[in-house]
């Protein structure tokens, strides 16, 4: 059985964070739009939650049903089915053993903006959104997008 929609995709947190690389302790800051900090200093993480259920509510397993994710980037919110994907993340990534995790998969939940400045416009300020795909080929509706105000 197919589902054509997540259910919980438009309750996923997309936000930009602030990462100061060489910021002491590493302190992270979150907000709905970025601050403004030195682009040599700085890197600018869109974050999210996996969906876990369908549109019709049943359960979702993100490592099993989800492939991956599509990011879009405009210069204004007005995004289409027709718009490209201007980076696809894969919603599960593999993990090397460390500490006491023996290694195996981890779930994707973050993006670094900063890899897609070459392949969008030239203006500061863009709109970002995201949908899942899943192993099925399905897309969700796009998410609501949030401000980027690159540097």
């Amino acid at each position: 059985m197919t589902f054509a929609r997540y259910r919980d995709l438009p309750l996923l947190i997309l936000f930009l964070v602030i990462v100061a690389s060489g910021c002491a302790g590493g302190e992270t800051s979150a907000s709905a739009q970025s601050q403004t900090v030195s682009p040599s200093s700085s890197q600018t993480l869109l974050a999210w939650n996996p969906p876990s259920n369908y549109a019709d509510n049943a359960a979702l397993d993100p490592y099993r049903d989800l492939d991956h994710y599509e990011i879009y980037v405009r210069e204004d919110g007005n995004f289409t089915d027709t718009d490209l994907p201007t980076a696809v993340v894969a919603a599960v990534k593999k993990s090397s053993a460390t500490g006491g995790n023996p290694g195996g998969e981890l779930l994707e939940s973050e993006f670094l903006l900063n890899n897609i400045v070459s392949f969008i416009g030239e203006g500061n300020r863009h709109y970002v959104t995201l949908k899942a795909v899943g192993v099925d080929g399905q897309k969700s509706a796009f998410m609501s997008p949030v401000v980027w105000d690159k540097i």
